[in-house]
């Protein structure tokens, strides 16, 4: 039994359409798709990579951000070198055990071929490139391996433009790369081919746009060699082949600065924490605060500042010594599996924009950062940036709809479970055994409301959880009005 699994950047499921995405389309007719497919949070690329590395959540691998303070110090994730600060090239950078890892203690191999940034290829297989198995990133291969194969594949194709936008040709040599290998070597156990859109083409020009249903087309194109493939060989050859997303996109409705309010209220603010600077801030979707005195009342204090703003969603804080959130009015980190010795000390989620106005778009969001508005954005809690795709086919799989909860996490397990291999003590996904022919279902599991809810000021904040078979799964979250003003603020 071997697994190819396919990765297509921030493809959000209710984007598929037959006439767009045909053999997306196919392969869910074919095999098995997961209704109700989660991100891990927050629902940012490199902390997808980990997760799909190591079936951890931030609590476990410890990448709690694409970008994020250790000891003071910006660490930015898209940057492998940057990375290798945390650590060395085997320990440190994730504090979770890898598939890569699991399967090279094993004498199995793990085939990686990706178009991401740097740093979230080196994440997605680490614990693989390390060993020598073949790892092509797309953009310079040989920085990843000195594999024999992957030279002399590599070798034979010419350089890719630079930051190519839309990524069409860097896709394309994705697959290209896959069939070389393919005609020349045998397929190891598991192989994972990540396509860089329509990620990027989102970013630049939103969801609807004509550009990204273009974009969106070549990919599934690329996608449909791989299907063609798999049809005629690799299905006969008991290759199970996954399609999947690693989050969705919501849509940026107005954009704000937290380092800017922030320093209007008279706090001294920067990304990292010198000599001047008292707290130090990452923002995006998802904004992180660590302070240079945690016990001190300054945590207190920002939050304090921030909490009455329009744009202010729900916030977390790390806990204390006695257990409870360093900050009253917040939820602990764990209470999104984000508590991490790296976490900062409060987090908190920029709001949707339908919580100040209700004409906004379902999706629109607030954001921090350098996208314009209408443009695709992740990172958050909402239900549209944690919504995944992820369609099983195989042998191996049962074929129609699975409407239990799944999450990006539970993939590490199912696929080492249908090897034979051991699952790592830091694993915190599930095998999916709905998923499975050869499980048999040991009862009806009933899916359990656990969502949880902090009332202050006027109002409530609430992120929405389950809990199916002893894992809780991320919904989305919300704040509410607890007393309704006559007008609604104007915004997004």
């Amino acid at each position: 039994m071997k697994f190819v699994i396919v990765v297509l950047d921030g493809l959000r499921p209710d984007q598929l359409d037959e006439a767009v995405t045909p053999n997306l389309a196919e392969l869910s007719k074919m095999g098995l798709r997961l209704a109700r497919h989660t991100s891990s949070f927050p629902s940012e690329t490199r902390v997808s990579s980990a997760a799909l590395a190591t079936g951890g959540h931030c609590s476990a691998h410890g990448i709690i951000g694409n970008r994020f303070l250790a000891n003071g110090r910006s660490i930015d994730g898209s940057s492998l070198s940057a990375l290798l600060t945390l650590g060395s090239q085997c320990d440190g950078v994730l504090t979770a055990t890898t598939i890569g890892e699991v399967l090279a203690a094993h004498g199995r191999a793990m085939l990686s071929i990706g178009s991401q940034s740097q740093g979230s290829f080196g994440l997605s297989s680490w614990g693989s490139w390390q060993l020598g198995a073949p790892a092509f990133w797309v953009h310079a291969p040989a920085e990843f391996s000195d594999n024999a194969a992957v030279r002399r594949i590599a070798s034979s194709f010419p350089t890719l433009p630079r930051d190519e936008r839309p990524a069409l040709a860097t896709i394309e040599r994705v697959t290209d790369l896959f069939f070389s290998f393919l005609n020349e070597e045998a397929l190891p156990e598991v192989s994972l081919l990540w396509l860089s859109e329509p990620d990027i083409t989102y970013h630049m020009f939103g969801l609807q746009h004509r550009t990204a249903r273009e974009v969106l087309r070549e990919v599934d194109r690329q996608f449909g060699r791989i299907l063609a493939w798999w049809t005629e060989k690799g299905k006969n050859e008991g290759v199970q082949l996954i399609a999947a997303s690693d989050h969705g996109h919501a849509t940026i409705g107005e954009k704000v600065s937290v380092m800017d309010h922030l320093q209007r209220s008279g706090f001294k603010v920067g990304h990292e924490l010198t000599p001047d600077v008292d707290a130090a801030i990452t923002a995006q979707r998802t904004v992180n605060i660590w302070v240079r005195d945690r016990e001190g009342h300054l945590l207190t204090e920002l939050y304090h500042s921030l909490s009455e703003e329009p744009w202010f969603g729900v916030a977390f804080s790390r806990k204390a010594s006695d257990g409870a959130p360093l900050i009253a009015n917040t939820f602990p980190l764990s209470a999104v599996m984000a508590e991490h010795q790296r976490s900062a000390d409060l987090s908190f989620v920029l709001a949707d924009c339908s919580a100040a106005n209700r004409s906004a778009s379902p999706d629109a969001v607030y954001y921090d950062g350098t996208y314009p508005i209408g443009v695709g954005m992740h990172g958050g809690l909402s239900a549209h940036e944690l919504s995944s795709l992820c369609i099983l086919a195989g042998d191996s799989f049962r074929s129609g709809v699975v409407a239990a909860p799944t999450s990006i996490v539970d993939l590490v397990p199912t696929i080492l479970s249908s090897l034979g291999l051991p699952l790592p003590s830091t694993v915190c996904g599930r095998v999916i055994d709905e998923a499975l022919r050869d499980r048999e279902d040991s009862g009806r599991h009933e899916v359990e409301d656990a969502s949880v809810s902090i009332a202050y000021s006027a109002r409530r904040a609430t992120v929405f959880r389950e809990l199916y078979r002893q894992r809780l799964y991320l919904r989305g979250a919300a704040v509410s009005r607890l007393v309704e003003p006559k007008d609604d603020k104007p915004g997004c």
